[in-house]
């Protein structure tokens, strides 16, 4: 007997096409959440929450925390959610600690906005301990938001999140780590002996002092001093480390130029660390039709701070450890790589046709330009809407919105001054202008229409 003909019902059609994987998708991306959404009629507002709910995937950093009150209790109503002993805003400890914290609500108010992805692996995720990252996760999870960077375990942490757009075509995998964080966030495997500890993936990396010779030879004299005979040796040039604490990330290390290590920073990453995140960016390949990377990174290349004003040139530049693992991201199978971390817009790469986004700045932004004693650059509260479109898994094309917070009126009283805002004019133009300059020694050009920067791809 011949087997019947198949008809398809419209159901049975949906679900077909649910399953049809594809790698045609678009990608909104902003950085930091450091800031309330509230209500507003702001028209400028609202085009930037069109921008996210038109992408099938809307990306943010989770920086803080979720939960009632300070010091509440956790959403189980047993755990009492205490002040970790570092926070991410002084990396000292045992001070108060603590750091910021939202009503569980923002998570639904992002979620409404388009925000459909969220990195929780940052200098603040920990601030309040695990009880305080079980909390947050909680609130994002009950709001439809899909998190990666944390969890119960190392693995956990490490795992990609894989998310599936709205119209079901297309499976994106996220995995975020964070370079900048507080040691008491690293998140623990666990073996037979003892339980995973709770945490976020990290990129464990301390930075190495590259000095010249008459440099190299104080740094000796100083190691001597502490009691290091075994730098005796006048003709030793290998690293020195000086104890100038009681723990291990209090000691610097020091290193002797030579012509493949020039004078400058250099960074020593922990291998484990290395290999384990690749090998997650790796792992996702097999669960998704595209893989997203996320690191927050605050750190420079050459030290250079960001909160000078002006801002200086040199701060804008990542860190060397943060182009290699973006870039190994990109070799081990990632489409997008979303950094974010410094206060401040930093360059775009097109590397292998993928795009690297060096710096997100922030998305929400609270701080206005006058805190804490400091003056703060005015890039302080630029920002931009990354949006990235793949057809058929070749880059087709990556639109740069620029935004601004509470520069306008620098009225941090009000609830819309953190609020990110299309720029107008005036502002569109200088943000975008940073931009094509941090971005053009990665070999990128960005033409700008109407407001709107345009990476060009050479298509």
């Amino acid at each position: 007997m011949s087997p019947k003909p198949l008809h398809l019902t419209a159901a049975m059609a949906v679900l077909a096409a649910q399953h049809a994987s594809s790698q045609t998708f678009t990608l909104a991306a902003s950085g930091d959440f450091i800031g309330e959404l509230v209500p507003t009629n702001n028209t400028r507002v609202h085009a930037v929450w069109d921008l996210f709910r038109s992408a099938d995937f809307g990306f943010f950093n989770m920086e803080g925390s979720l939960f009632t009150s300070n010091m509440s209790t956790s959403p189980d109503g047993i755990t009492t959610i205490y002040p970790a002993s570092e926070n991410g805003k002084s990396n000292t400890y045992g001070d108060v600690g603590g750091g910021p914290y939202y009503d569980p609500s923002q998570a639904a108010l992002l979620a409404a906005a388009g925000f459909t992805l969220a990195s929780h692996a940052n200098n603040h995720a920990f601030d309040y301990a695990e009880a305080g990252m079980f909390a947050t996760q909680h609130a994002l999870s009950a709001a439809n938001v899909t998190f990666a960077g944390s969890g119960a375990s190392l693995q956990e942490a490490r795992k990609p999140a894989v998310r599936q757009s709205a119209d079901g075509s297309t499976r994106l995998a996220l995995v975020a780590a964070a370079g900048t964080h507080t040691l008491q966030s690293v998140a623990g495997a666990g073996d037979d002996g003892f339980r995973p500890r709770p945490g976020i993936s990290a990129l464990r990396a301390s930075v190495v002092t590259v000095v010249d010779a008459a440099g190299f030879a104080a740094i000796k004299a100083v190691a001597r001093a502490q009691g290091q005979a075994v730098l005796g040796d006048d003709d030793s040039t290998a690293d020195i480390v000086l104890y100038t604490g009681q723990y291990p990330y209090a000691w610097s290390t020091w290193r002797l130029a030579s012509d493949e290590q020039p004078v400058g920073l250099a960074w020593a990453v922990n291998e484990d660390d290395y290999v384990g995140i690749l090998d997650s960016v790796r792992a996702a390949r097999d669960e998704a039709d595209a893989v997203v990377f996320s690191l927050h990174a605050h750190e420079s290349f050459a030290g250079v701070d960001d909160s000078a004003n002006p801002l200086p040139l040199e701060a804008t530049v990542p860190a060397a450890y943060t182009q290699n693992i973006s870039r190994a991201a990109v070799a081990a199978g990632a489409e997008v790589v979303l950094v974010h971390g410094p206060h401040h817009l930093r360059g775009v790469e097109v590397y292998a046709g993928k795009p690297i986004f060096y710096g997100l700045g922030s998305l929400t932004y609270s701080l206005g330009l006058h805190y804490g004693g400091y003056d703060l650059p005015i890039e302080w509260d630029d920002g931009v809407v990354a949006v990235t479109r793949f057809e058929d898994g070749v880059l087709a094309g990556v639109e740069l919105h620029p935004l601004v917070h509470g520069q306008l009126t620098n009225d941090t009283e009000s609830g819309e001054s953190a609020l990110p805002k299309i720029a107008p004019p005036a502002q569109a133009v200088r943000i975008l202008e940073h931009l094509k300059t941090v971005s053009e020694p990665f070999g990128t050009t960005i033409a700008v229409r109407e407001g709107v920067g345009y990476v060009e791809l050479g298509l």
